[in-house]
């Protein structure tokens, strides 16, 4: 006897990818390919003008070590994570961020 187990091809193409949703209000990192470090990003959802927005809050240090961060809004409700690591990439964040002191910081968390 044995158990056949039935895929989507969506999900079954999705899964062997590894393309998965982002969770919400949930921190994580990516790499930075101009910056050359590591980030730590959270989205979290919320209304603007009555139109379901996402917001994704992307946080690194700057060269005083003080906290720096940026906003970018995304339309709809979900997202996958390639979208958001190509989204950060394509970002610039800021002339102070220090890529030394944000990836220390990163790999402190």
């Amino acid at each position: 006897m044995f158990e056949a187990h039935i895929y989507a091809e969506s999900s079954h193409t999705e899964a062997g990818l590894g393309i998965r949703s982002v969770k919400l209000n949930t921190p994580a990192s990516c790499w930075h390919t101009h910056y050359q470090c590591n980030v730590r990003y959270w989205i979290t959802s919320g209304k603007r003008q009555s139109r379901e927005r996402l917001f994704l809050y992307v946080e690194f240090r700057h060269r005083d070590n003080s906290h720096g961060y940026k906003v970018i809004e995304l339309p709809g409700g979900h997202i996958r994570v390639d979208q958001v690591q190509d989204i950060i990439c394509r970002s610039s964040l800021s002339v102070q961020l220090d890529p030394l002191k944000t990836e220390q910081w990163c790999q402190s968390l």
